[in-house]
């Protein structure tokens, strides 16, 4: 389980391959279809990984450095097969990749800053028949959204909408989202393509962040979002956000139900968190 050597061996070992033939066998999917229905059929089923850090947390404890636990395409889902896992931003933007290229699409990474600092969110540009378009699992943009130079666009989803706006720079384009009668800027997107090189080091950074040290996890359930953060959970709907504050006896329990993932797998993960031991 989320084994470093494992790690190894998947991301050197034909990896987009086996990542693709994956998840096309766990999510029944055909891919001799159009290629525009194929990749509507792949990024809708990715959407079912929830962003979480759990798996994050026990990857760290077990293998130390931050460039040993990153978890690669194949292992995200190997994992969400067996214990209905995901992951944060960057192993899922990862993965995602992965999956979108093997289909023969072009997507490329790109990074993009929040009010804590710069880069510390990444989601992919895919080029559709020469125009951009945006694809960010982490904040849960599963289906591709056009990124037309000037133009300002309105998503809306079961629980609320997000805009994406051009900013003074070419290249930005800031995400804010409307929730009852607020718009709150959510982050800056910098649409110019980084290499792996560049991708690898934000990653490697953000298991430095604050969000290392509680669980974090969210997903889009039936017209509304769940979110968890530390003890405290909410449920996002049209108009309507529910919180309440979850016992730490019955944190794990709740996170695995609401998320569906193993729950061995989550009171790993909060064991390290209260503990500190490494495993």
């Amino acid at each position: 389980m989320l084994n470093c050597r494992r790690l190894a061996a998947a991301h050197c070992y034909n990896a987009a391959v086996d990542a693709l033939s994956l998840f096309k066998r766990h999510f029944g999917i055909q891919v001799g279809g159009p290629p525009d229905q194929v990749l509507e059929a792949v990024v809708t089923a990715f959407s079912r990984l929830p962003y979480e850090n759990i798996t994050k947390i026990i990857k760290r404890a077990e293998c130390g450095s931050p460039g040993k636990s990153r978890r690669y395409p194949e292992e995200v889902i190997r994992d969400h097969i067996a214990w209905g896992s995901g992951g944060t931003c960057f192993s899922l933007t990862s993965a995602l990749r992965q999956l979108v290229r093997s289909l023969g699409w072009e997507a490329e990474y790109i990074l993009a800053d929040r009010r804590y600092g710069q880069d510390t969110h990444c989601a992919l540009l895919l080029r559709i028949e020469g125009v951009p378009h945006l694809l960010d699992p982490g904040f849960l943009i599963v289906k591709p959204i056009p990124l037309r130079p000037g133009a300002e666009r309105e998503i809306r989803t079961g629980f609320n909408r997000v805009v994406l706006a051009p900013e003074g720079q070419k290249d930005r384009v800031s995400l804010s989202t409307i929730g009852q009668s607020s718009r709150t800027c959510r982050l800056t997107y910098k649409t110019s393509p980084v290499d792996e090189g560049e991708f690898f080091r934000a990653w490697d950074a953000s298991f430095g962040w604050d969000m290392m040290r509680y669980p974090l996890l969210t997903r889009a359930a039936a017209n509304s979002q769940i979110y968890f953060r530390g003890s405290r959970l909410q449920v996002s709907s049209a108009g309507k956000i529910e919180k309440s504050e979850i016992p730490d006896d019955g944190l794990a329990a709740r996170i695995a139900a609401e998320f569906s993932i193993n729950p061995s797998v989550v009171a790993r993960a909060i064991s390290i968190l209260k503990t500190g031991v490494r495993h």
